[in-house]
């Protein structure tokens, strides 16, 4: 893991010259969440790559690192100063729930030099009326952490229909989720929700990169939503993972490293 003062914490592996794939990972979760997608993706493609795997402001090593200030704007000028001095070519960024919605804010405001955008179950920013409701439920949210602790915050956050598809994975895999989740720290959590919780999400977001988002068949909510991204992007192409739900890259892991890696070919070419 590779930090600098006020900057995010990256882990990084592969070549240093390797073509840069840099990854956000998801809400609960940090950097780690990677690690079995990048070895499968790189025990099947051609390309050379360098990882880049941020831990995201109140995850992992980036518990309490914070921009100055609330803002969309701050946390992608922040991203960019952090991932800058890294990046010697267009890199391809992707990003998996929160970490697909701020890779795609990230890439609106092109602060950092893209070839492609990869996005696993990214949902497309709310209309006025749901993203108010939705700031009230993560504000919720964020009290119940800060005052019924990490521990039963997991618990019910893995009681939520968005994971129920998640029971039929092996038990060893949900163990180390779970362990994941519980590694976390409750107070950047709750600062991430009200920070940048789904209802907070950029309503004047444009992409012109060419974009591949790939989803669950098992994800009624965005399966319903996946016409909304289509304004919002010039160049668009969405893969539906049959026998998958909310998260594809853990219960349909081959698929995604293949969707993936074919992501890398249309952009490193």
């Amino acid at each position: 893991m590779q930090t600098a003062p006020g900057l995010l914490p990256i882990r990084t592996s592969g070549p240093i010259d390797g073509r840069p794939v840099i990854l956000l990972h998801g809400f609960l979760a940090d950097s780690r969440q990677w690690r079995a997608l990048t070895r499968a993706v790189d025990a099947r493609t051609h390309h050379r790559i360098r990882w880049l795997l941020p831990d995201l402001p109140g995850h992992g090593q980036a518990a309490d690192l914070f921009p100055v200030q609330p803002g969309w704007q701050h946390l992608a000028q922040l991203l960019a100063e952090s991932l800058r001095p890294h990046l010697h070519q267009p890199a391809v960024l992707g990003g998996y729930s929160m970490g697909g919605r701020i890779a795609a804010a990230l890439a609106s405001v092109e602060l950092l030099e893209l070839a492609g955008l990869w996005l696993e179950s990214a949902h497309p920013p709310l209309p006025d009326a749901a993203a108010l409701a939705r700031r009230a439920e993560d504000a919720e949210r964020a009290d119940r952490l800060e005052t019924a602790g990490l521990r039963a915050f997991v618990g019910t956050w893995e009681a939520l229909a968005l994971f129920a598809s998640q029971q039929e994975l092996p038990r060893a895999v949900r163990d180390r989720q779970r362990r994941l989740r519980l590694s976390q720290d409750a107070a950047g959590l709750a600062r991430n929700l009200r920070w940048y919780g789904t209802g907070t999400m950029p309503q004047d977001l444009r992409l012109s990169l060419p974009t591949r988002l790939l989803v669950g068949a098992g994800d009624p909510n965005l399966m319903r939503r996946l016409p909304e991204w289509q304004p919002l992007v010039a160049d668009l192409e969405t893969t539906v993972a049959p026998d998958a739900g909310h998260a594809v890259h853990l219960e349909q892991p081959a698929f995604t490293a293949e969707h993936l890696d074919a992501t890398l070919d249309r952009h490193f070419t």
